[in-house]
């Protein structure tokens, strides 16, 4: 994937815009995020372990494809999605590891900045603990598969054609150049690519959300 090089000294901090007084992450209308662009978008989530940048439209939305079903969110890092919806947070919060925690030392970053709120679960696990009819994942890495090495992944990565199988509805936010590769994007699914997506990709590609449905039975 294209690296991409920026100036900090030449982009705005959006901190004081998407950050509470503790630090936190807040849920902001779209319309506030227009006044910001992808350079900023980079540079806010790369200093503060931030993906996908949630607003009041997306939260609203899933609110509504929930439609009252039990839910629970995936991976949910910060876990203020998981929170601004009422569901249960889960991630396997591997970035708190020593090794990967060294890691991202090395390049000068922060690790995901994991909210106390969530539960220390895998994707396998949270499916199996909570049994959900919905799924959300925002950002989250697909298992790594030696078969298919050109779809990269990860070997600590969520098998995702499995979570489709256990839920009625899996939804997942992310952005259409760094997720182009996904398994699942094999599987019947439904896309849309809305004007209220934000996240830190500056690659020039639009974010999406996708929705998969577990197939019936015959």
């Amino acid at each position: 994937m294209k690296s991409i090089v920026i100036d900090p000294s030449k982009v705005r901090d959006i901190g004081p815009l998407l950050l509470d007084a503790e630090g936190g992450l807040r849920v902001l209308p779209a319309s506030d995020l227009k006044g910001t662009n992808a350079a900023e978008r980079l540079m806010f989530g790369v200093r503060h372990g931030i993906y996908s940048i949630p607003t009041i439209e997306l939260v609203e939305y899933l609110r509504e494809r929930v439609a009252g079903r039990c839910a629970i969110e995936i991976g949910a890092g910060s876990g203020v999605l998981a929170r601004a919806l009422g569901i249960p947070a889960t991630d396997n919060r591997q970035q708190e590891e020593p090794g990967l925690k060294a890691y991202y030392a090395q390049l000068g970053q922060p690790t995901v900045p994991y909210g106390e709120h969530v539960e220390r679960l895998d994707a396998s696990e949270a499916v199996t603990k909570y049994k959900p009819e919905v799924v959300i994942a925002c950002w989250v890495t697909h298992r790594f598969d030696p078969a298919r090495e050109s779809a990269g992944g990860s070997s600590s990565g969520v098998d995702e054609a499995a979570i489709i199988a256990a839920c009625d509805e899996y939804i997942f936010i992310g952005n259409e150049q760094v997720h182009a590769h996904k398994p699942i994007w094999e599987l019947p699914h439904e896309k849309q690519t809305p004007a209220w997506l934000f996240s830190r990709a500056a690659n020039g590609s639009p974010d999406f959300v996708a929705t998969w449905r577990r197939a019936p039975k015959s």
